[in-house]
This record gives structure tokens, sequence and C-alpha cells, in this order.
């Protein structure tokens, strides 16, 4: 206790850091809470260094917020005498207990006032004591009243009345002489009724036992400020404070002050302290969980708060470092001096600043560190506080150090390049004047190639068209020769079962084969085509291929029941509806099959679709198309101006889709059939 009183009495700069440095952050979150009592609350640590100092205190002492925390009490407010105290204070607060008492402080401005503090323990979570909540009131009006009394008994009575407080005389046994209305008042008693009880009527035996009434100290003329108990008529114990003096001989006098609304807001101050301290532990939990440095300075430069990633970078704990500057914390003396002038360069323009520098850490770790200085501003505009945050920018200024270290070779590397540049662009000139010849000849070929393609397509289809039609008409007719003959035969068989037999497997050869021929001569060239037109055609091959392969067709078709399309249109998107089909037969294992056929707003449009295994098309452009004539399907629609889509995955079915423009008023042109 004896280093305690030590402690108290010494001067700042010999304190030790505050040991729960982050309780000013807790309590600054919660100021609007605590500005709303009106009574001076200021908090401190074991040290006697202010931590927070509400805007009741600030009026009452003339100490600003920003300029009283971090400052020890005694420089502020409480005068030496209160030194004497210190051994009874910390013995009422180390068994959770408040403590009461009465002193001549001092405001800014050098004047005096009476003052009655009461101190209060604050506690961790586990008991620990960590703090002291003082709660003082300006008392020169009881004090005045108080010296009324000594000075004009005549006065005395009327003062009396007219007090606030409860105000009685007793003997040294306690037996009560004088009473005014408000203790009357306050404990429910008439005044008459007051007469005829002693003082310790009014006070519960068991606290009479803990604390009696020191009759010794008060008639050696020591004023004793005491909070207790008192029984009012009705049996309610009504917390009150008291202050006791003897104000003549043998008689007594207790001025009596109800505390029920301050041990309301006592009350509401402790819980809010501990939620307090539950989101200071949760402030420094998410600061510390992050790789940035985190900080925060008081107006003289000293750290209030550091996170845990700082700290490790120190190797210091929180109460090792806060309460240093830069200097204290073995920073080289003139990036100590920078960075001081920094921080008050933020105060004083109130303004953030951000800026860079290299350090190294006490383990040795050298490292490049970008930072941001950021005002925080109190209630009155002023700046309490400066907040900072520091990021480990080391690999990155390395990454830069490398790359000027090279700018010397990479400007020699230009210089050789550009020249190599204008050498080869002399070349390149030359040889972009063969490359535009040699593209104009590409694309003399291109078109010729598109006109060969079409002339061989429409000469294929002309082929078709004559060699469909001459199976049609000689081998029809020499099929149908054939099954008579075999038919004659047949009757000519006689009683033969033999021959019978044979005939009759001939005959059903000939049927098959002149199904077959038929079937070549519809895949070759289908009548309809050229006789009823695109969709009767369609719909009749997709008909017959249905049959042949057992998968089922569905045919939509609009738009073409007026006007017929120009023949190569009708030509191609036959061709491709037959190809995709004969895809679908060979490869797509689908077990169903859409077509849409439809013109409209100037085009004509083909959509086949297959519920069957998919293709990666992409790659089976690539793969040579693998048969499945893709590459042909694209030249088709883009001999008639048409474009076509293929939307396929493995597994999810394939479609093609064709588009190929129709102008409105263009001759379909179908005179030679």
């Amino acid at each position: 206790m004896a280093e305690r009183i030590k402690q108290v009495s010494e001067p700042q700069s010999a304190l030790k850091p505050p040991k729960r440095a982050a309780t000013l952050e807790s309590i600054r979150f919660q100021a609007h809470l605590l500005d709303t009592v009106e009574q001076s609350v200021i908090a401190t640590n074991l040290d006697g260094i202010v931590i927070y100092w509400n805007q009741f205190a600030q009026q009452l002492y003339g100490w600003s917020s920003a300029e009283a925390i971090g400052r020890h009490i005694m420089e502020l407010t409480t005068p030496d005498v209160m030194e004497e105290q210190a051994l009874e204070i910390m013995a009422h607060l180390s068994q959770g207990e408040s403590w009461t008492g009465e002193f001549e402080v001092q405001r800014r401005d050098g004047t005096t006032f009476p003052a009655q503090i009461i101190n209060s323990p604050i506690n961790e979570d586990n008991g620990t004591l960590i703090g002291i909540l003082g709660v003082s009131s300006d008392i020169t009006e009881r004090k005045r009243v108080e010296q009324a009394l000594r000075e004009s008994e005549s006065k005395y009575r009327l003062l009396v009345e007219q007090a606030s407080d409860g105000i009685h005389t007793y003997d040294m046994e306690g037996n009560i002489i004088e009473t005014n209305s408000r203790l009357c008042e306050m404990l429910g008693y008439t005044s008459e009724e007051l007469l005829r009880l002693n003082v310790k009527d009014l006070i519960p035996a068991a606290d009479l036992a803990v604390d009696p009434i020191r009759f010794d100290e008060l008639r050696a003329g020591k004023t004793i400020l005491r909070e207790r108990r008192l029984r009012r008529k009705d049996g309610v114990l009504l917390p009150v404070e008291i202050s006791g003096r003897m104000i003549r001989d043998n008689v007594l006098q207790a001025i009596i002050r109800d505390s029920t609304e301050r041990k309301r807001q006592e009350e509401s101050l402790i819980e809010l302290t501990r939620q307090l301290e539950r989101q200071s532990n949760l402030f420094d939990t998410t600061l510390s969980s992050i790789t940035d440095f985190a900080y925060i300075f008081d107006r003289d430069g000293r750290f209030l708060y550091a996170n845990q990633p700082l700290l490790d970078l120190w190797g210091l704990k929180l109460d090792e470092a806060v309460g240093k500057n830069f200097f204290e914390l073995q920073y080289p003396d003139d990036l100590a001096l920078r960075l001081q002038q920094q921080i008050q360069q933020v105060i004083d323009t109130r303004q953030g600043l951000r800026d860079e520098t290299p350090y190294t850490s006490p383990a040795g770790d050298e490292g490049f560190y970008e930072y941001i200085f950021t005002p925080v501003f109190a209630a009155d505009g002023t700046v309490e506080a400066v907040a900072g945050s520091t990021r480990d920018y080391t690999e990155r200024k390395q990454a830069e150090q490398a790359l000027r270290s090279s700018e010397a070779k990479l400007q020699k590397s230009h210089e050789e390049l550009e020249r190599r540049v204008a050498e080869r662009t002399t070349a390149l000139s030359d040889m972009n004047a063969i490359l535009q010849e040699e593209v104009g000849e590409r694309r003399r070929i291109e078109v010729e190639r598109v006109e060969l393609l079409r002339r061989i397509v429409f000469a294929q289809e002309d082929e078709r068209r004559r060699i469909a039609r001459e199976m049609h008409d000689q081998f029809g007719q020499q099929l149908t020769a054939l099954n008579l003959k075999l038919d004659a035969v047949k009757e000519d068989c006689g009683d033969d079962k033999n021959l019978h037999e044979q005939v009759e497997a001939l005959q059903m050869i000939a049927r098959q084969l002149d199904e077959d021929v038929d079937h070549m001569v519809w895949q070759m060239r289908p009548t309809a085509l050229d006789d009823l037109g695109l969709q009767a055609a369609l719909s009749t091959y997709v008909e017959n291929w249905s049959k042949h392969f057992g998968v089922p067709v569905q045919l939509h078709a609009s738009g073409l029941d007026e006007d017929r399309l120009m023949p190569e249109v009708e030509t191609a998107l036959y061709r491709i509806a037959q190809e995709a089909l004969n895809n679908v037969a060979k490869h797509a294992h689908a077990t169903q099959v859409a077509i849409v056929l439809e013109r409209r707003a100037g085009q004509v449009s083909l959509i086949v679709e297959d519920d069957g295994i998919g293709f990666d098309w992409q790659r089976q452009f690539v793969a040579d198309d693998k048969g499945l004539g893709l590459i042909g399907m694209r030249e088709r629609a883009a001999l008639v101006g048409g474009t076509i889509e293929f939307e396929s995955q493995p597994t999810e079915g394939a479609t093609v889709v064709v588009r190929i423009p129709v102008p409105p008023g263009v001759e379909t042109g179908h005179a030679d059939e």
C-alpha cells in the first residue's frame, strides 16, 4: 500500500503505463451514455492516470476530455491532502465498496471549490480491481449553508428549513435535538416523532455493528461523511449520504441527502462499465485478427492502444507499450521525430495524412511500411486522439527496387530493340506490300472457290435429278418387267416345289431391289422437292426417315404456304436437314427429333433438335469433321447467304440452327417446273 501511495504522489513522467489502456477506448465508444449523467464522472486506472472524463467534468473543472485523458488526477483536480486518505480509499475499493469524502479541489483557472467525491471500484469480470470510477459534485452550496449556520445562529432555522437536504442535530448520546421538514419528508415522521428518537433508532443494528457512529472523531472536530441506510417510518430502508460534524459543545449536526437516484446512477454506471469492458475485448480481438497494424495516440503522441500484430513486431505486451512515444519505443531518432511531428500535424491541421518509411524491428527484421494517420474528433469538435494503421509492403518495395536496378539493362535493351524494330520496319513494309498482293489474290481465289463450289453444288443437284429420273425410268421399267417374268415362271413351275420356292425367293429379291431403287432415287432427288416445294418434300422425307430408322420426328412448318423459296434456297435447306437427320441416325442414339421450318421477318429458319448423346461440335471441326458433314452443311448455308449454328455438349443432345435471308419481293423462280 505504501508503494501505491507513492505512485499516487509521483509526477506523470514516473508513472507506469495504465494496466487497461483499452478502457479509454471502451468508455469513449459509450460516451454519449455517460454524458447524460449530470455529475462529474472521471475514471482512472490504479496508477491515477485519467482514462475517461465526461462532459460534466469538463464543465466543472475546466479541462477538456482530450486535455485530461492520459494525465494524473493529481495534476487536474485533487489536492495533496488526498494522499492521507489513499490507504483508506484503497481498502474500501479492494473490498468492492465505494468510498466517499469531501475535498477542496481546484479548477483549471486556479479557483477552488469544495467537492464531494464518491470513488467506486472498476473490476474485471473475475472481480480483479483494475480502476477507479469517481463521481464528484460541487458542494459549494452545502458548504455555504454550513458556513452560514456557523456565522449566524439567527438564520440557522431559516436556512435549515430551506435546505434541500435533510438536517438534524443530536447530542453526544445520539438523542435528536432538532430536525427540518425535509428530513421529516424523507423519513415519513413528524417533527415531534423524530425528536423522541435516537439516531441509532434510524440505523439498522447490523449496519451499526459494522460501521458505528464515530462520536470520538466528531467530538474532536472532524467532519465525517458516510453512506448509510436509514429506516423510514414505514420500514423501508432509504440509502443516504450523511455529513456529520460538531457545531457547538456536545451538539452534533447531520446533513442527510437522499442517494437513491445516485445509487441508481452508480449501478447504471457499473453496468455500463461492464458492457464497455466486453466491447473493449471485442474491439481488441477484432483489430488483433487483422494483419495490418492498428493503433491510437493521445494528443502528446503517446500510444493509447496497439493491436497484437504491432505488439508482436515490437516484441512487447500491451501494458509495456501504452503510454510510450516512438522515442521511448527505441525508434531511430530521425524516424521517431518525423512520426511525432506528423502526429502533431494531424492534430493541428485536423486532416489525415499518408506516408511510408523503412523500419527495422527490435528483432532485426527489416521492412518497408506505408501508414495512415487520421484525427479522432471529440464531441466538441476538437481532436482528442489520432488513429492510425500501417501495412507491410516490403515485398512490393523490394520488387520496385529490383525493377529500378534493372532499368539500365531495360534501357539498353530498349535501344537495341528500337534499332532492330527500325531494321525490321523496312523489311515488314516490303513484306506488307507482298502480303497485300497475296491477300488480294486469296480473296480473288476465295471468290472463285465459292463460285466454283456453287456451280459444283448446283451441278451435283442437276446430276442427282438426271440420275434419279434415269434410274426411275430405266431400272423401274426393267424391275417391273422382271417381276412380270418371274410371275410367269412361277406359273410354269407346276408341281415342282423346289423350283417354286426358288422363284419366290427371286421375286422377294426383285421386290427388294425395286424398293432400294425407289429409296436411292428418293435420296438423290425427291420429285416432291421440284414439284411441290420444300415443305412437302421435307414432310415426306421426315415421314420415310422416321419409319425407316424407328425414331419419332415432329415437324412444325409455318409461313411457307403462299410463295415458294428460290430453288437453291429450298435445295440447301433440304440437304442440310437431310444431313442433320443422317447424323442423328448414325451417331446420336436419339429417342426423338424435333424440326422447325419457319419463314418470317425476311428470313427462313430451320431448326433440327435431338435428345441424343450430343458432341463437342467445336472440336469436331478441328478433328476433320469425323463424317458428320458439319463443314459441308456450313458451306451449303453460306452459298445462299445464310448462317448455321451448332449447339451441343456431350450427353446433352444437339441442335442445328440455320438462318437464310429471304428479301421480300424476290422472285422464287420455278419456271422450269
